[in-house]
């Protein structure tokens, strides 16, 4: 079986990767977890995620939602929910300083009242357009410019979303974010905080520790993110990574093609990670959950073809659903599930997304196995 290796070539400049543990971004993850429609996303589990609602005002969940509440798609007569909101506003663990924390995030939603309503504004839009970096970075930055381009999009038929958000008073919208975070921050986090920030401290240092040993942080990001490779391009680009413990397994990609960064500007890519089984506090009997992720890969028909036809080499996410015969979004789900058992890496550079093995699956699935069943405590 042919196995690629697709990180950048040493002939490019590298990024400049860099790890951190923000309890910003993860309170703000946190929020996104607890209002996400389907808890059974989250490798923290319906019955856990379904604990910690319990112990929350139902008046602050539901405050919450309404934040990223939507316009009616067209033809619908149903409000479409935003569940991504805050989880894409924890992109601002990345843009505070050291050390990222709740704080200094109230701080700032103070500072800049329209900030959350900006950024809710790009979310939105990055949907409606083929190119969504520019935009999204001169939106974040208050581009007027940008913000009336804004105005064209919500003129379209999909732009009813955008329509609705700008219809909104940015500094009311930017009040109700910040009063919300307070809330979760005084009343629901406190609790939490021990549970999340243990394992992304430890395996924050653990990537700190990879990216001082070697020459290679591309390395160090396909690992951390199991699997997503990292562009070569454009050169110079600051990447952050940001371990979650409540967003496992999934990733969220940030890109900005001008960040502040010392007094200078520099394009910021930031990846919010899911933190490495390593790092959690599993009873060591217990079977660690990259081997049941790794199996449950490989127990579908579907999944077994896709690996199958990616041995020659990568494949689209319009190839994957052509051999399956399902559609792009069914393909979608079948290739995160690889990715996340650490079986197939991905490339994704702009709309041109590729898909490669990253392991031969029959050793990794026996290396897996094997190292389980050796009875080490």
């Amino acid at each position: 079986m042919r196995v690629l290796d697709l990180r950048a070539s040493s002939r490019v400049a590298p990024p400049t990767v860099e790890a951190r543990a923000s309890a910003a971004a993860e309170l703000l993850r946190l929020i996104g977890v607890l209002i996400a429609r389907d808890p059974k996303d989250f490798d923290v589990g319906v019955e856990r995620i379904e604990a910690v609602r319990a112990q929350v005002d139902p008046a602050l969940l539901a405050a919450a939602s309404e934040l990223g509440t939507l316009a009616p798609p067209p033809g619908s007569d149903l409000p479409d929910r935003d569940d991504k909101f805050f989880l894409v506003l924890a992109v601002l663990g990345a843009l505070l300083p050291e050390p990222a924390g709740v704080t200094q995030l109230l701080e700032l939603l103070e500072q800049d009242p329209t900030l959350p309503w900006r950024a809710k504004l790009a979310h939105q839009a990055q949907e409606l357009v083929d190119e969504p970096v520019g935009l999204l970075t001169r939106v974040l930055a208050d581009e007027e410019a940008a913000l009336e381009e804004i105005e064209i999009l919500a003129a379209t038929e999909r732009g009813a979303g955008l329509r609705q958000l700008l219809d909104r008073s940015p500094d009311d919208f930017g009040a109700r974010v910040r009063q919300t975070v307070q809330r979760f921050a005084t009343e629901v986090w406190p609790a939490l905080a021990a549970e999340a920030m243990g394992p992304i401290e430890r395996d924050t240092a653990h990537r700190r520790q990879q990216l001082e040993a070697t020459d290679d942080p591309a390395a160090v990001a396909l690992d951390a993110t199991n699997g997503y490779e990292l562009e070569p391009e454009p050169a110079g680009r600051r990447v952050v990574l940001l371990p979650s413990y409540w967003l496992r397994p999934w990733l969220v990609i940030n890109f900005l093609e001008a960040a502040p960064d010392g007094g200078r500007n520099q394009p910021l890519e930031v990846i919010s990670t899911a933190v490495a089984d390593t790092f959690l506090a599993l009873p060591c009997e217990a079977p660690p959950p990259k081997l049941l992720k790794l199996f449950k890969a490989l127990s579908d028909e579907g999944r077994l073809t896709l690996l199958r036809r990616m041995t020659p080499g990568p494949i689209s996410l319009g190839e994957a659903a052509s051999e399956l015969g399902v559609a792009k979004a069914t393909a979608h789900h079948h290739l995160s599930i690889l990715r996340q058992a650490g079986l197939v890496s991905v490339r994704d550079k702009g709309r041109a997304t590729r898909y490669a093995l990253r392991e031969d699956p029959p050793k990794v699935a026996q290396d897996a196995l094997a190292a389980y069943l050796q009875p080490w405590c």
